[in-house]
């Protein structure tokens, strides 16, 4: 009869180099998806692999699997697992590895660390045997770990920089695994993929080469049910987000196609959606739209002072476009004050349906001065504020806003069976205007979008943004709502 410890001992021999037997036959799975498989093989096979997905396709699943697989198939082994941040680390990874621990169809006598913060996060499986998680921040405390058999995996790859890098291939890795969303178009994983290129052109070995597999999305298994049973990306999750992004937006070719960018930002508005804007067609269809539901008008302004090239601009604007637009070189908060309460008294306009700029002392003067005119309800606009949960900032969501209503092929609301109108007068402002909503760009970071910064717009501009300030200023509302 066979000692249970020589099966044993047999069975992990046989998983030494098949993360995926080690899954079902140790940790009792669940079973991993067929591109998970595929992942699994490729980290037995080659010394790098790099990993680019979009959102839910189930890499944590497996991250928190390979260092278990890594340290009980092996003697005078170690896992340094890294990633931007600690809480990464203890909240998903760490999470993932307690589980297969605990679930395991043979005792592991593995020792988990079970703070969420703990750093570095640790399992222990006694001999000498340990992964180690410190965040990219620290990586650096690793630097005298060595081990025979040294596996390196770094999470979320595309927000490491590059000291990191260094500290990491310091640590010389037997073997590494980086998994990532691709959202940067530099840094130490595009190198990687290079690098991928490179090996395959010189026919390097499969022991000493670096490859790069893709995973979209969209070609998750799960992709044509309407709801995942285990989070991965499902029918109506790709619907919302290409709903919501447009699938032709950075994020969604990042965080749901794969697709590397190749710039770090991008334009925000095409042009062709723009010049639609003042066209004859646009014009007669929002005055159409205007006769048959009559809508609430509302004012943007933001103040240059005369510095420069800065201009002050008032926009005034409804559901279907914008209605007037007053800017001048010349004009401080008081005057732009007198600008404004006319263009109410013209149009109709509330004192809560007016928003200014209220960032720094122009702002609070713009403020008072509005208030001395009867319109203490105007709404002050913090461009630098909460953007929620799909932007950086309130800038960003509101320019993101402004791209949306004027795309041909965004619905929204009860608005879906058609696209609205939004006309813009082709009126002596126009080009500059078009010149700077033509130059906003935008970019990732992290999760979220982001507006290139306004002092690197100006710079490339040679000017101010003030017109697409105040005109992106007009989506506030819209930007709230989401």
């Amino acid at each position: 009869m066979t000692d249970p410890s020589d099966r044993l001992v047999s069975l992990l021999a046989d998983c030494r180099d098949d993360p995926d037997l080690f899954n079902s036959a140790i940790l009792g799975g669940p079973d991993f998806f067929p591109h998970q498989a595929e992942w699994c093989k490729a980290i037995a096979r080659y010394r790098r692999v790099v990993i680019v997905t979009g959102n839910a396709v189930g890499k944590d699943y497996l991250s928190g699997r390979l260092p278990l697989w890594w340290l009980a198939c092996r003697g005078n082994a170690l896992v340094v697992v890294t990633g931007p941040s600690q809480t990464l680390l203890g909240t998903v990874i760490w999470k993932e590895i307690r589980r297969a621990v605990d679930g395991a169809l043979l005792p592991l006598g593995a020792t988990v660390s079970q703070g969420t913060k703990s750093s570095p996060q640790t399992v222990d499986f006694g001999n000498g045997r340990k992964a180690l998680g410190y965040s990219t921040t620290s990586v650096e405390r690793a630097s005298g770990q060595h081990a025979e058999h040294l596996l390196v995996i770094v999470e979320e790859a595309s927000g490491v920089g590059r000291e990191a890098w260094a500290a990491i291939d310091g640590l010389k890795p037997s073997k590494t695994v980086i998994i990532t969303n691709p959202l940067r178009s530099e840094g130490g994983y595009i190198d990687l993929i290079h690098r991928a290129e490179e090996d395959e052109r010189a026919g390097v070995p499969d022991a000493e080469r670096t490859v790069v597999l893709y995973m979209p999305s969209t070609a998750s298994p799960h992709a044509h049910l309407d709801h995942s049973p285990c989070g991965l990306a499902d029918r109506v999750w790709l619907e919302e987000q290409a709903r919501m992004h447009g699938v032709d937006s950075l994020w969604y070719r990042s965080h749901v196609l794969a697709i590397v960018p190749t710039e770090s930002h991008e334009s925000l508005i095409p042009p062709a959606h723009l010049d639609r804007c003042v066209s004859n067609e646009m014009r007669m269809r929002a005055q159409a739209a205007r006769r048959e539901s009559p809508p609430r008008t509302r004012i943007s302004c933001d103040v240059g002072e005369g510095v420069g090239a800065a201009r002050s601009v008032v926009i005034c604007a409804d559901e279907y476009g914008i209605l007037e637009c007053d800017a001048s070189p010349y004009k401080g908060p008081s005057e732009t004050a007198d600008t404004v309460s006319r263009m109410c008294d013209r149009h109709g306009v509330a004192a809560r349906a007016v928003s200014y700029d209220g960032a720094g002392i122009t702002g609070k003067r713009l403020g008072n001065s509005l208030a001395s005119k009867g319109l203490a309800d105007a709404r002050p606009y913090f461009g630098g504020s909460s953007g929620g949960r799909r932007f950086t900032n309130f800038r960003t969501a509101c320019a993101a806003a402004l791209a949306a209503r004027i795309d041909p092929e965004h619905r929204e609301g009860a608005h879906r069976g058609a696209p609205r109108p939004f006309s813009i007068p082709a009126h002596a402002d126009w080009a500059r205007m078009r010149e700077e909503l033509l130059g906003l760009r935008m970019g990732l970071a992290g999760d979220k979008s982001q507006l290139e910064p306004k002092e690197d717009f100006a710079d490339r501009l040679g000017r101010s943004p003030d017109y697409a300030d105040a005109v992106t200023q007009l989506f506030r509302d819209e930007a709230i709502r989401g």
